[in-house]
């Protein structure tokens, strides 16, 4: 049997309107990046059971983890 690899996590720095803290920040507890094939896995844990996973198309994996603004 092939020994499967890591999916590596790379956490990423939150911030909302360029601040740290508010209702999203104490909700949203820690979000992650994984580079898979032709994007990024994003990764989201939160408290009271808030999650959430979703896929960034991205085929050249050019995004460096931050926004655009």
């Amino acid at each position: 049997m092939r020994e499967l690899r890591p999916l590596n996590l790379k956490r990423l720095n939150l911030a909302f309107d360029g601040k740290k803290l508010g209702v999203m920040g104490r909700m949203t507890t820690s979000a992650y990046r994984a580079r898979v094939a032709g994007g990024w896995l994003v990764v989201v844990f939160g408290t009271q059971g808030m999650s959430g996973i979703a896929f960034y198309p991205d085929p050249q994996h050019e995004w460096d983890g931050g926004s655009n603004d």
